[in-house]
């Protein structure tokens, strides 16, 4: 657990709070939002990586970016899961989404670890 108040810290929250924001509001943007079960899936997701990084912005912990992690698994598995893999952009966003999720929530573990390697003698 630290306070995000390093610039790394805030970048990536930052950045995750924007790619749960771009995730809301792709069914929209990418013109899927007939489409049900991608569409709710999006929005879903979405607004849960809005939540954990709106609270990652005030102290991070470790235990929410493993649920960051999860979700970006979830969404790179949810075309399949949700059988939703032939439609182009649904599919290719939630991958999208879900790999840059995992990225930076990986970068945020390491950067924890780290710090906590570096503080023990």
């Amino acid at each position: 657990m630290r306070a995000a108040n390093d610039l790394e810290d805030l970048f990536l929250s930052v950045w995750s709070l924007m790619l749960g924001a771009a995730l809301i509001a792709a069914p929209w943007y990418l013109g899927y939002t007939a489409e049900r079960a991608p569409c709710w899936n999006a929005w879903a997701s979405g607004g849960a990586v809005a939540f954990l990084s709106l609270l990652a912005l005030i102290r991070v912990h470790d235990w929410l970016e493993y649920l960051t992690a999860a979700l970006g698994l979830w969404l790179c598995a949810a075309p399949w899961a949700l059988d939703f893999e032939t439609t182009v952009a649904p599919a290719w966003s939630h991958v999208g989404f879900g790999l840059s999720l995992m990225i930076a929530a990986g970068c945020e573990l390491w950067r924890l670890r780290e710090a906590r390697a570096s503080r023990t003698v």
